[in-house]
């Protein structure tokens, strides 16, 4: 070893001594920080935690109490010894946890002196409660006693030492926490500043000594091409020898030889014209024994034999070099085909010889130029093909022998009859045979001898050949390591991916959850806390996808899907994207295609949305004022130019090139002040050089920047020009253009540099979220169809902006803007004000900021269906009791009229039948008082009904035998009619028959409250009357509320508390998942936990498998199962191997499995689908799309 490189290892050693010990002494001191930290916040946590028990087991003993009075009231009221069953139960709970209590609080004197005292006052309680329950089964008088107020009286005391109880443990939690958030601010701040520090000095240390280390190895790469190149040439003139040596075997004339070696040298070194001379001892000339690429004309007008000093072949001979012709004169030799001919531009004469005596000449023509190579190689395989001419010329010999011995023969036989006659002459004769046939052996002898050095020189290129497929087995083993190094790389980052989403995916959905708020149960404060965090580990995810996406890229392993792209539809997409965006920030937001832009490339139309979305957001992000605009225009050489302007802060000269490197923004301080991780533009121009393409940046500090997209037009021909780049020792990633399948990333683009685009979202006061097109959830900048106005804009005139008449308005949803007219003529006269939308999107953002008396709504609307937008009116709490009335050309009258409508009107119509319409509408807006039937022969049952449904504004007629009702129907109107089907004078049956019999009764809403299970048959029977059918069970009373609300088109505001809170708790349920049952396999508590919080709030029944073994035990043990929802990764029995041995049993053939992992890479969901999954769901689960791909597949169920 020298000594640079002794000091070259010693000083590597040195390096990676420093950043492995300084980064692990620095993590050393971070996990001791940690450690503490988290030692303290677990204390303060767990005093946190205790205190939030003594809240929860206090309000659970409250509930209990007031259980406890209301079960005992019950019994008094109805003297049902099913009421006391509460009651009785309760007591003893009452008393454990009240020692379950006093136990948490033993450390506080004064709370448990005050635990002391309820339960002093809840025993009196229990005995006046005993006292009235012991008379009122003795039948005696209990009113008098409970009008006392004694009761009362003991019950409020209770409630309010539980109210001083819980102030102060609501006190003593906000004083730890506080103290808890203070001290934690300080050390972590404190810490992060020191952190920051020393990473910033360990990290500008350890690039100065890796960029010196990285200029060592790239002198080491370059000699390393410079060995593998001269390899290779030494590769290719062995395979030349041994292809020319191949060639000639076999051939036994110089003719043959030479046409063979032409062949040969033409086809490996691409050569148009050739020819070979063989040396003629006799004569003393050369001779053309073969040529190649010659035309007639080209061998007639050139002489076959050759003197050594006539022409350029013979001084070739003569001088024993080889000679080189170049800008060989157009007249000199032409090569004919059948499509023209041409002149060759070099040639190469060359003597060859054996055993050092020349003994003919090549002579070569090239239509290229030639290669250092080329001669080189003509002068390798000179020797050898002087060998083999020779040899040729040997066997020629041997022949021309071999004739003229047939010859001697034949005289001889002729000459028979004179040996006889002259001894002496045949004597003679004889000899001069003898002669001939010792000089054949001679010649068989030297014959052999040739033979013998073919064989050595055929056993020296087989010698050769081995050693080339050394070379290749070494270069085949290196390629192969790489692979395995690929391979590793891709397997840590699906293990680092699966590790860091499993519990990222708790998190989002249980903060999502606590976000909804769906119990009401969280201040405002609270709800933004689980915002943060929510947007926290959004944050987070895109960070993590990033990674893996430049992971991706530098591995190689991104694939382009190359389609046609229309830069209308990109640009729309785009635009309704950011619009809110720039409006939150008041920028101008401006898109222009210029004249002589195509309007489509052929690209990769996903990856090109990516690169244009992560500009536009970075110039939204760093622009507080002025305008950011998006322009298309032509560019040279069948290129497209997309330029992304900004008035932002802009960027120094600098650093312009800095910006493209992972993890690096332009200033430090951007990363805090604006977010981000600095991937964003590294990814994207990786990106666009996988579609041939680039990226460029000018800017100014404090005035703005350009960011410029450069795309070819036909990105095929880009990628093919790319190929062949490659395959000539370019170092850019190439790309091939295959179908792949991606799985979208779920974070907000408002809150990343990078990222998918999120649904639109309407949500309800309630916070129930509905989620719907991007189109429809905003007014001001969806994308409406072609000729469609844009939301809030009238395609007639009409009167939203000259209202005149107060609480009289009509919002008519029509497309047909002649119906529209006549529509708004009718409305006029009948004395309301009129409004007019053409399109679903305009209309439902007209309904819910205008609150019309009514709606006028057609069905086939273009951009959605009627029925679409009467749902969401009617799933909205805040437009759920305006009054809508179809009007369409097609009968979709039944699934209205359940869906809430008032009424239904099929086109064509007459203008009487749109004036009855509107003139019930005003009736219906009238009536203040809502009457409702309610038919129940049970009498309690027909109390709690009435109960429920009761409030200021609505009277309840409660009857008990279908004689009562239909006369009360004779007699009233009723805008709702709930009956059971099970009555004593006739069955429910009856009723509807006769109501749908009667005209004017045909269109009364009736709702069926039956309490047993129905057949399909009766089911599909009771749907041509009943608008609902509700089988009574514990959830039947809130289903029951909501249709009987629909229906009577109730303000939710204007019921009762409890009212409101029961339909709140009804519409977080789904039909889809009402009744259903999902097997969950995941062996991570957590996401148990999470999931189940999500699914069961819906109406199903989950299930919980630990690993893919207990799934197989469930399904075949346990309920029958309408949805799995599988993990991949689990103990014992991993997912994929539990979907194999599922799809195996026939009876689960065709069961719904939607496979969830967190593994991020390419052919995660390929694997799924392949083992038996229908469907897949990548970690960190977004919840939105979880529950609507359940609903799918249960509904097809």
């Amino acid at each position: 070893m020298t000594a640079s490189q002794a000091v070259d290892e010693h000083y590597f050693r040195g390096i990676i001594r420093r950043n492995i010990a300084l980064p692990l002494f620095v993590g050393l001191i971070t996990i001791g920080v940690f450690v503490g930290l988290i030692a303290y916040l677990v204390s303060t946590t767990s005093l946190a935690e205790h205190s939030e028990r003594v809240i929860g087991k206090a309000n659970q003993m409250l509930r209990l109490a007031v259980d406890r009075e209301s079960s005992m009231r019950g019994f008094l009221l109805t003297g049902d010894e099913s009421f006391l069953a509460q009651y009785e139960n309760g007591g003893p709970l009452f008393k454990a946890q009240m020692d379950e209590l006093q136990g948490l609080v033993a450390d506080n004197p004064m709370q448990l002196e005050k635990l002391k005292q309820i339960a002093a006052i809840q025993e009196r309680w229990n005995r006046f409660a005993e006292d009235l329950i012991d008379a009122r089964r003795r039948m005696q008088d209990v009113a008098s006693v409970v009008a006392s107020g004694r009761g009362k009286m003991e019950f409020d005391e209770t409630r309010k030492q539980f109210d001083e109880f819980l102030t102060v443990e609501l006190r003593l939690r906000q004083e730890r926490t506080e103290a808890s958030r203070r001290v934690t601010v300080i050390l972590v701040s404190v810490f992060l500043l020191f952190s920051i520090s020393v990473n910033s000095l360990l990290a500008w240390m350890g690039r100065r000594e890796l960029l010196n280390l990285a200029g060592a190895y790239d002198k080491a790469l370059r000699q390393q091409a410079e060995q593998t190149e001269v390899l290779e040439r030494q590769v290719w003139l062995r395979s030349g020898q041994r292809m020319l040596a191949e060639r000639v075997v076999g051939q036994t004339t110089p003719q043959l030889v030479g046409r063979a070696m032409l062949d040969c040298l033409a086809q490996y070194m691409d050569a148009a014209v050739g020819a070979l001379y063989v040396r003629d001892k006799r004569q003393g000339t050369l001779r053309r024994v073969a040529t190649y690429g010659f035309s007639r004309e080209s061998e007639q007008a050139t002489a076959r034999d050759l003197a050594d000093a006539d022409t350029l072949v013979g001084q070739a001979s003569a001088s024993r070099r080889m000679v080189v012709m170049r800008d060989v004169p157009e007249n000199y030799i032409q090569v004919v085909s059948a499509t023209g001919n041409s002149a060759p531009k070099h040639l190469i004469i060359m003597p060859v010889a054996s055993e050092g005596e020349v003994n003919g000449v090549l002579e070569l023509g090239f239509m290229r130029t030639l290669a250092p190579r080329d001669a080189e190689f003509i002068e390798l395989v000179s020797n050898s093909m002087g060998d083999f001419i020779e040899a040729a010329l040997y066997r020629e010999r041997l022949q021309d022998a071999l004739v003229e011995t047939q010859q001697l023969n034949e005289e001889l036989q002729v000459q028979q009859e004179e040996l006889r006659v002259s001894n002496e002459g045949l004597e003679e004769r004889g000899r001069a045979l003898l002669e001939s046939q010792t000089r054949l052996q001679a010649q068989q002898a030297e014959l052999e001898q040739t033979n013998v050095q073919l064989e050595e020189y055929a056993h020296r290129l087989e010698r050769q050949k081995a050693d080339l497929l050394r070379a290749q087995d070494d270069l085949a083993a290196n390629a192969e390591r790489l692979e395995q190094s690929s391979r590793y790389k891709s397997e840590f980052l699906a293990n680092m991916s699966h590790e860091l989403r499993t519990p990222l995916n708790s998190s989002l959905i249980l903060a999502k959850l606590l976000q909804q708020n769906r119990t009401g149960n969280l201040t405002e404060e609270q709800v933004r806390y689980a915002e943060t965090i929510h947007a926290s580990n959004s944050d987070l995810l895109v960070l993590i996808n990033d990674i893996l996406d430049l992971s991706k890229v530098e591995a190689g392993q991104v694939s382009v899907e190359l389609e046609t792209v229309s830069l209308d539809a990109t640009l729309q997409s785009l635009e309704e994207l950011f619009r809110p965006m720039a409006g939150a920030k008041h920028l101008n937001l401006v898109f222009d295609r210029l004249p002589g832009a195509p309007d489509s490339i052929v690209s990769d139309g996903q990856r090109v949305t990516q690169i244009l979305r992560n500009l536009l957001s970075n110039a939204v992000k760093f622009t507080e004022r002025g305008e950011v605009a998006l322009s298309v225009a032509p560019a040279d050489d069948d290129m497209l130019r997309i330029d992304v302007r900004d008035s932002g802060i802009g960027i120094a000269s600098d650093k312009l090139e800095m910006i493209f490197e992972a993890f690096q923004q332009a200033d430090g301080s951007t990363s805090r002040q604006y977010g981000g991780s600095g991937l964003g533009l590294s990814i994207s121009r990786e990106f666009a050089r996988l579609l041939g393409g680039r990226i460029t940046v000018a800017s100014e500090v404090g005035k703005g920047s350009v960011f410029t997209l450069w795309l070819p037009l036909d990105a095929r021909a880009a990628l093919a020009a790319g190929g062949e780049s490659a395959a000539a020792g370019s170092h850019e990633t190439s790309a091939h253009a295959v179908a792949t399948n991606g799985d979208t990333d779920n974070a907000l683009l408002a809150r990343a540099s990078w990222g998918e685009a999120a649904p639109a979202v309407i949500t309800p006061a309630n916070g129930v979220m509905t989620t719907t097109p991007a189109r429809l959830a905003g007014a001001g900048s969806a994308a409406q169809p072609a000729g469609a106005p844009e939301a809030g804009s009238a395609a007639i005139a009409d009167d939203r902006d000259n209202r005149t008449r107060a609480g009289r308005l009509i919002i008519a949803v029509e497309d047909d803007l002649a119906f529209a007219e006549i529509l708004r003529d009718l409305v006029h006269e009948l004395d309301f004000d009129f409004v007019h939308a053409s399109n679903a999107a305009s209309g439902l953002a007209l309904v819910r900021d205008m609150r019309p008396a009514a709606v006028l709504l057609d069905v086939g609307l273009p951009d959605r269906s009627g029925l679409t937008v009467l749902e969401w009116l009617k799933n909205d709490p805040l437009t759920r009791h305006i009054p809508i009335h179809i009007v369409s050309a097609t009968d979709h009258a039944d699934k209205a009229l359940h869906l809430g409508a008032i009424g239904y009107t099929l086109k064509p119509t007459a203008r009487s039948t749109m004036e009855a319409a509107i003139r019930r509408l005003e009736a219906r807006l009238q009536q203040r008082l809502k009457r409702v039937l309610v038919i129940e022969d049970d009498a309690p049952m027909r109390e709690s009904i009435r109960a429920l449904l009761q409030s200021d504004n609505t009277e309840i007629v409660a009857v008990a035998t279908l004689s009562e009702a239909l006369q009360h129907l004779e007699k009233l109107s009723f805008d709702c009619v709930v009956t059971d089907l099970a009555l004593p004078d006739g069955t429910g049956y009856d009723l509807l028959e006769r109501l749908a019999a009667n005209t004017e009764h045909a269109a009364l809403p009736v709702i069926v409250y039956t309490g047993r299970m129905l057949s399909d048959e009766e089911e599909h029977r009771l749907r041509r009357y009943s608008k609902s059918i509700i089988i009574k069970g514990a959830k039947s009373p809130e289903r029951l509320l909501d249709e009987v609300t629909l229906f009577l088109h109730s303000v939710e505001s204007s019921l009762a508390p409890e009212q409101q809170r029961m339909l709140r708790t009804v519409r977080q349920r789904d039909n889809a998942f009402e009744g259903r049952t999902i097997l969950l396999a995941e062996d991570d508590v957590r996401n148990i936990f999470a999931l189940s919080h999500v699914i069961e709030p819906l109406g199903a029944t989950l299930q919980i498998a630990r690993n893919g073994r207990e799934a197989l035990d469930a399904l075949q043990n346990g309920p029958e199962v309408d949805l799995i929802l599988m993990d991949i990764m689990m103990p014992e029995m991993d997912g994929l191997t539990a979907m194999g041995e599922i799809r195996r049993n026939p009876r689960f053939a065709h069961l719904p499995i939607i496979a969830l992992t967190a593994k991020a890479m390419a052919n995660d969901r390929l694997r799924c689908l392949e083992a038996g999954a229908d469907d897949y769901v990548s970690k960190p689960i977004d919840v939105d799309k979880l529950v609507a791909l359940c609903r799918v597949w249960l509904r097809q169920r």
